[in-house]
């Protein structure tokens, strides 16, 4: 079969085995998976290098992430899989069917539809072994094309619960790109308002087609100025600083318009040299997103399909896609012209020409000729 790598600094198709199904697994033939823009094109370009071709591997080739139990017991169960040597893993969002599932998992049955999510195992392939907590039912009347964003959209509703803003308060979207878009209509749809900043007026006009209250560019110097006008002169409740940038100044920018104690969730990339003033007479609570819920990069989570305790944790990963199914499936949240363009997964690695353009689309759609 076929899978899509990242090595040379370019996108590559390699021939590969089918995977074997392991304990708690599901084995899906993707119909569609779709491109993160963003990281997928910060991968290729690393894999350029031979020394960090696998440092945005998960699992990479140093221990990832913090401990996270006491090591009394040893955890004897699966861990992810890990890459072929000289190449990096890329894609983590998709959608498709069922073609079998191990003894353990008693809820889903080969012909379902589901959507995945996982970098060390949801990739652009003709067939993917999935953990069943990475693994959500998709909702009769949502298409498969749509369920293929199940990741993006989670990462994008996750972003505006850490701002815990409630009905009624109003969050600024700092970059309205495609997790910032998606991210406008979730809060719209808990009854938060949304004012989208962006450098793109193309992209500042999909926010208000989506429900912003109020736009505006960075660049023009007014932004605090319509945030301030957008929240009776308080300031944001949050702000999701979905930018990817070298510079500090949108960090910035976005603690000096929250309110007091008002929360800044870090979702892209960007600088780090903070205004200590603006953060501290703000009292601004600077929160950093790592992906899209509690069970991320958790492999008794994932790999052991250990559920975390409802009332411990009430949003998990992958209780986070399952509502994000259900925002598309009550059209709540559209995805639709997000992916203007679908490239046949035989010819993936020309998607990759198209998102390095000037006029690139907010992604691509792989489209395996299976829907």
């Amino acid at each position: 079969m076929k899978k899509v790598f990242a090595t040379g600094g370019r996108a590559v198709l390699v021939e590969v085995p089918e995977p074997v199904l392991r304990r708690g697994e599901v084995l899906v033939a993707p119909a569609f998976s779709a491109i993160s823009a963003g990281t997928e094109t910060s991968v290729i370009r690393m894999s350029a290098d031979p020394v960090h071709i696998h440092d945005h591997d998960y699992p990479g080739p140093v221990p990832y992430g913090p401990k996270l139990r006491s090591s009394a017991t040893a955890w004897g169960g699966l861990e992810p899989r890990t890459s072929i040597d000289g190449h990096a893993l890329i894609g983590y969002s998709l959608a498709g069917i069922v073609m079998a599932v191990s003894p353990e998992v008693t809820d889903l049955r080969p012909g379902d539809r589901v959507a995945c999510s996982g970098s060390q195992c949801s990739h652009h392939a003709d067939l993917v072994a999935v953990p069943r907590n990475l693994c959500t039912p998709v909702p009769d009347g949502v298409g498969l094309d749509d369920a293929a964003f199940v990741t993006l959209g989670t990462i994008a509703l996750e972003s505006v619960r850490l701002t815990r803003a409630h009905f009624g308060e109003t969050i600024v979207s700092y970059g309205v790109g495609l997790l910032g878009l998606i991210a406008t209509q979730v809060a719209i749809s808990g009854g938060i308002y949304v004012v989208g900043l962006d450098v793109s007026e193309a992209r500042l006009e999909m926010a208000r087609k989506f429900g912003a209250i109020a736009t505006a560019n960075p660049l023009d110097g007014n932004a605090r100025e319509v945030v301030f006008a957008a929240t009776d002169g308080f300031g944001a409740d949050g702000v999701i600083l979905a930018t990817v940038t070298e510079s500090s100044e949108p960090l910035n920018d976005a603690m000096r318009m929250v309110r007091q104690r008002g929360v800044v969730v870090g979702l892209g990339a960007f600088g780090t040299h903070f205004d200590r003033d603006a953060m501290v007479w703000n009292d601004v609570q600077l929160v950093m997103q790592l992906a899209y819920g509690p069970g991320r990069y958790d492999p008794v989570y994932e790999e052991g399909n250990v559920d975390y305790p409802i009332g411990l944790s009430r949003w998990t990963e992958n209780r986070n896609s399952q509502h994000f199914l259900r925002l598309l499936a009550e059209r709540k949240v559209s995805v639709a012209g997000l992916a203007p363009d679908r490239v046949p997964f035989a010819r993936a690695t020309e998607a990759y020409d198209m998102l390095l353009k000037p006029d690139r689309p907010a992604t691509v759609l792989f489209d395996y000729g299976k829907a």
